[in-house]
């Protein structure tokens, strides 16, 4: 880089950023700030509508989004903990045309919008919002009356494709019905979520269909318990995309679990199982000799920081030789029974037959997805591919902030990562 390059991008007003810079606003009409006053090391607000926040200077200080300071929307932030002293304080402070204004001891100014501290106010009420989101929980009903987007809304990139990434959130699962048949509409249907991520197992797109000489089991007519995609993996595919080109009439079914609804069925009925699928991490395998050796250790359950199953990683034919304990393995055994049962239980398992042009995309860190035996000469043929999660997580948040502003921020669930 030459040098008057390397002068021009170390001043911050240099900088042209991607995303429009806009400081600490978000855009969403909210009841303006009408008072504000220093109390101890907070700043309390009063907006329009009487309502009150409470901020601590430090927060606020390394909080502050300006052309100086920088913004973590673009990671060019200039102001980090270290920027400023324990004791900051504000030298003044007001209501400023509706906005938070501020006067800092170490000479900074900083503007706040009130929209933007509504929606980051960390009071009870406030963390509260932002934590609201609860699954959709399901069993075998769900097949009487099956999620189900239209590809034309799916893709009109407004409320029809907020519907289908609603309803994913939801269920974790979500069929696009009329997507056709030819192959290139798996890629199309995967690049509403995000781009399609390889993997060594199932390269970019995966044809799904019974061969003679079969490398894995999904290239038979067996067949397929409820399972988690790629259990072994410390990153498994957030989003499984399925593209449905040929079917038989005979076997094939679908089925899927709600890993969530079993999980918190055994919350309820079997607390002792709950406490070892949530702390006793389980190792899951997958090796393609001289190719590759995929391992990963973790419980078959993972919680959130409030106790909420955040998500499922079982994999029973990947399941390795248990590691654990020797007062463990037993209990253990008993444990993953309790789940085992439950996922193969027809009162927890949704059967459809997928037809032929439809599409179905599932949280693969929720939801698990098998199939009953066919005949492997019918060619039945179904298109797999994969989608993060956090892809897909993304798209929703800026789609909501467009069309649903209230839920563009709350936290959502992070699957199993642990």
């Amino acid at each position: 880089m030459a040098p008057d390059d390397t002068d021009a991008h170390g001043r911050a007003e240099a900088i042209t950023a991607h995303n429009p810079f806009s400081g600490n606003r978000l855009g969403f009409d909210a009841p303006s700030v009408v008072d504000a006053r220093v109390e101890g090391r907070t700043v309390i607000v009063t907006y329009a509508d009487s309502t009150r926040n409470t901020f601590h200077h430090q927060w606020l200080r390394h909080s502050c989004y300006s052309e100086v300071s920088g913004s973590p929307a673009d990671g060019i932030r200039f102001t980090t903990a270290i920027s400023f002293d324990s004791d900051i304080a504000p030298t003044s402070v007001a209501a400023l045309d509706g906005d938070l204004a501020i006067v800092w001891n170490d000479g900074h100014t900083s503007l706040f919008g009130s929209d933007w501290l509504r929606h980051h106010a960390y009071d009870t009420a406030g963390r509260a919002r932002r934590a609201s989101w609860r699954p959709t929980t399901w069993r075998a009903e769900l097949a009487d009356h099956f999620p189900t987007v239209s590809w034309e809304n799916a893709c009109d990139g407004g409320e029809g494709q907020l519907r289908l990434y609603r309803t994913l959130l939801d269920y974790g699962i979500v069929c696009v019905s009329g997507l056709g048949t030819e192959p290139e509409q798996t890629e199309a249907l995967a690049n509403l979520l995000g781009p399609i991520h390889e993997t060594t197992v199932y390269g970019y797109i995966y044809d799904v269909r019974a061969e003679p000489v079969a490398k894995l089991g999904a290239k038979t007519g067996m067949p397929q318990a409820p399972h988690i995609d790629d259990a072994f993996a410390y990153s498994p595919p957030g989003i499984d995309v399925f593209h449905c080109l040929h079917n038989t009439d005979i076997g094939g079914m679908s089925t899927y679990v709600d890993g969530f609804a079993i999980a918190e069925s055994i919350r309820a009925e079997a607390p002792e199982a709950h406490e070892l699928l949530t702390t006793v991490p389980i190792q899951h395998i997958r090796r393609h000799p001289d190719e590759i050796d995929l391992r990963f250790r973790g419980p078959l359950i993972s919680l959130d920081e409030w106790g909420n199953t955040r998500g499922i990683r079982y994999f029973d034919r990947a399941m390795a030789p248990l590691d654990v304990d020797p007062d463990l393995v037993e209990p253990m055994y008993d444990a993953i029974r309790e789940y085992n049962r439950r996922m193969v239980d027809p009162a927890f398992v949704a059967e459809i037959r997928v037809s032929p042009g439809d599409g179905m995309l599932i949280d693969n860190h929720r939801v698990m997805h098998g199939r009953t035996a066919f005949d492997p000469s019918s060619g039945r043929h179904i298109r797999l591919c994969h989608v993060p999660r956090d892809e897909f997580h993304g798209r929703w948040r800026e789609l909501a902030r467009r069309l649903a502003p209230a839920d563009h921020d709350l936290h959502l669930p992070q699957g199993s990562l642990t």
